[in-house]
């Protein structure tokens, strides 16, 4: 998939198109790095980094969005699993409950390790 960012250059202002793609797996080795700062995994940790690994910009979040590529595709954009108000709001909630379903299978791997 494409996205296009923006870049200035002698003046001008430039769309440059780069390749990205967000998946299960892109999501979950974002967590792990993240937990890396952290002494324990615990839930509060677990819910601590996806609520940062959200997006704040809502272009950013659409972008995302729409750069995913696992079977919850449409689960992210139809689901109102946290109650939003807004579209973005309901995007932005169904990204959180993504990362943290994630976050919560990386904490029972580490439990089942130890």
């Amino acid at each position: 998939m494409w996205y296009i960012s923006k870049r200035i250059e002698k003046g001008k202002q430039m769309d440059i198109c780069e390749e990205r793609e967000v998946s299960r797996w892109s999501m979950k080795q974002e967590i792990i790095d993240d937990l890396e700062n952290y002494d324990e995994v615990t839930d509060d940790n677990i819910r601590e980094i996806c609520d940062s690994l959200v997006p704040v910009y809502n272009s950013e979040l659409i972008d995302l969005a729409s750069h995913y590529s696992g079977e919850e595709y449409w689960e992210l954009w139809l689901n109102n699993e946290l109650g939003g108000e807004t579209p973005l709001d309901i995007l932005r909630g169904n990204v959180y409950s993504l990362y943290y379903q994630i976050g919560c299978e990386v904490l029972e791997e580490r439990e089942n390790k130890e």
